[in-house]
């Protein structure tokens, strides 16, 4: 019984997530189907960390909209979290629920918390970032509008170390965790934070508005499909999200087991 009601609690949250347009309709059905298999594997644990990664992205994402008005011309979604964008940050987490249930290891719990504490200290970089002062830089030393994916900022940065912190603490206090496994966790989700600047950089599709010249991830802009202009044309920004987490926690999966 206790399982049912879990499910019906993970229903109401991707209501109210809908309600407030926080998701859109993919993005409620994907919670309700992630949440549910965090439950199955992890217990209602595992949905309080899940909860508290989404939970406080939403809240980051409400912080500043007026700077990030600009923030949001450049990257690829904006607004409410759709299904993809679900998947992206939790589907790993989910497949490591399923892991944990059939086998009961450590280390699928390991994965878990590396996954979700890796995308929460991307996410973190993502929302808090854009508030600097100053513009991010590339690694060339240029600097770029916030938002341009592959740049990095102080604040944005000290986000992603304390947004794999919370994950990793977070952790701890729900199942206990050695001082080495909860080390890891932190490090690796900074880790995954910089694969995700990494590979947004580098790979991530990019494209050139027709109508302004700026470069951005939207296919679409002022209302007009832009021209691709560099990076792997199959890889967008959920992509890119989904590759750095999944990096890190098998990164993670793998140190954990030699030990």
């Amino acid at each position: 019984m206790s399982v049912m009601y879990g499910i019906l609690f993970c229903f109401l949250l991707g209501y109210i997530g809908y309600r407030l347009q926080l998701l859109t309709i993919s993005g409620a059905v994907w919670t309700i189907v992630v949440g549910t298999v965090v439950i199955y594997g992890f217990g209602y644990s595992g949905l309080i960390l899940l909860m508290l990664f989404f939970g406080s992205s939403s809240l980051l994402s409400k912080l500043g909209k007026r700077r990030k008005q600009t923030v949001n011309q450049i990257v690829e979604k904006d607004g409410a979290r759709d299904g993809w964008q679900v998947l992206a940050n939790g589907g790993v987490a989910a497949l490591a629920a399923v892991g944990y249930s059939w086998t009961e290891h450590t280390a699928f719990l390991v994965l878990f918390l590396i996954v979700l504490a890796a995308s929460n200290a991307d996410t973190w970089a993502s929302e808090i970032g854009p508030l600097s002062q100053k513009n991010p830089f590339l690694f060339t030393g240029r600097r770029v509008p916030a938002g341009t994916s592959g740049a990095v900022s102080i604040l944005g940065t000290s986000a992603t170390v304390v947004g794999a912190l919370f994950i990793a603490t977070a952790g701890d206090l729900l199942f206990t965790l050695p001082a080495d496994t909860w080390l890891l966790v932190t490090a690796l989700g900074v880790t995954g934070s910089l694969f995700d600047t990494l590979f947004g950089g580098t790979i991530q599709r990019k494209f050139r508005c027709t109508v302004c010249s700026k470069e951005t991830e939207k296919q679409m802009h002022h209302d007009t499909p832009t021209v691709y202009v560099k990076g792997w044309k199959w890889l967008g920004n959920d992509g890119v999200n989904f590759l750095s987490s999944a990096l890190a926690g098998l990164i993670g999966f793998v140190v954990y087991r030699m030990w």
